[in-house]
């Protein structure tokens, strides 16, 4: 039984079985995933052992044929011109010996021997080059410096940035971030699907994917961007969150961003084919506030503006209705497990209403009456 309390960094480093869960294989991903939780002492070397994984696992740069020729070159320079051996030798000689030249038969094996070695060895390096999946319209920066995680696994991996923040990786999805957060800013590229528990700081946290920007502060969301799919999705669960497109040359002093706003429960969707970018509602909005007694809800004559305001503040999401129409309507009824669109249905029926969803808002309107 390992002493997990005693762990130190390299200890995590050297763990196979951790590196596996890091590198998203392995059969202990459950026990790694809690480990946190279990180990809370251990919490700054687990994250700084699993960045250390992530970095050293990061795709090499492809190294041209030019750059292999010139390694070459200079490598057999520098053996035609210089012998270690002789240099160690040549102190116990004599002006005379010493100006005499030495030759060993070896040493333009070794010097082709060690020229071979480089080149198979830098051709073995370029070969893992693979092509990477970059979201379009990234800002200008050292992007060749990013870690890059690759979930290719049925399961969702977990992926802790250094500035606290946590993402959930969806399978076949892929995330690149900085091994160290700059000072002024926060951001990631991600190709697939995430969700992100962006902790809060003063400097934005950003999600380039595809052709949109995820703006924040600190909150939780979900970002859906498979190059495949023909729509991008942004899901907000808490907080707030700004989308917007990215724009490939935008003027460095306007300031200007045309985007959307969501709070909890809306979502940004971005059609690819037209650039359209609209603001709708989750498929199943979440309680955002958790008190016990909104958990249920339990209604005996109460008027229908009042149950309405009152899952207007459990859902966090804007519920729009003329009070007047409904000033004499009151409702009987006790609501708990079913989801908001289900609650709304009952309501609407009993109030002889209807709902759509616009602009990621609730509107309920009076069935006229013929």
């Amino acid at each position: 039984m390992k002493n997990y309390e005693a762990y130190t960094v390299a200890d995590f480093i050297e763990d196979e079985s951790f590196q596996e869960w890091v590198q998203g294989r392995g059969n202990r991903q459950s026990f790694w995933l809690s480990f946190p939780e279990r180990y809370p002492d251990k919490l700054e070397a687990f994250r700084q052992a699993e960045q250390f994984v992530r970095a050293a696992t990061v795709a090499p740069e492809r190294i041209s044929e030019a750059e292999i020729r010139r390694e070459t070159e200079k490598l057999i320079e520098s053996a035609g011109s210089y012998s270690p051996y002789r240099q160690l030798v040549s102190s116990d000689l004599n002006d005379e010996e010493a100006s005499t030249p030495i030759r060993y038969p070896f040493r333009w094996g070794l010097a082709v021997a060690a020229v071979v070695a480089v080149v198979i060895g830098l051709r073995w390096y370029g070969s893992f080059d693979q092509p990477r999946q970059v979201p379009a319209h990234l800002p200008e920066g050292p992007i060749n410096q990013l870690v890059e995680t690759v979930n290719n696994t049925p399961h969702l991996l977990r992926v802790a940035l250094t500035d606290g923040s946590e993402v959930v990786l969806s399978p076949k999805s892929r995330l690149r971030y900085p091994a160290h957060f700059a000072a002024d800013s926060r951001t990631v590229y991600l190709t697939g699907e995430a969700s992100f528990s962006v902790t809060r700081r003063n400097q934005p946290f950003m999600v380039y994917s595809g052709e949109t920007v995820t703006k924040v502060l600190g909150t939780r969301f979900v970002v859906r961007a498979f190059d495949s799919d023909k729509k991008i999705t942004v899901q907000v669960r808490s907080g707030k969150v700004s989308v917007y497109r990215a724009r490939v040359n935008q003027n460095a002093g306007n300031k200007e961003v045309s985007g959307l706003i969501l709070y909890a429960n809306q979502a940004a969707i971005f059609e690819k084919s037209d650039g359209n970018l609209t603001k709708t509602l989750v498929a199943n909005p979440a309680i955002v506030t958790q008190s016990s007694q909104e958990t249920q809800f339990v209604y005996d004559a109460v008027a229908l503006s009042v149950i309405l305001r009152q899952l207007e503040k459990s859902y966090g999401i804007p519920i729009q209705f003329d009070e007047q129409s409904f000033l004499e309507c009151r409702i009987t009824a006790t609501l708990s497990n079913e989801s908001l669109y289900e609650k709304l249905d009952l309501l609407c029926k009993a109030a002889s209403a209807t709902y759509q969803i616009t602009d990621g808002q609730i509107v309920i309107s009076r069935q006229t009456i013929h």
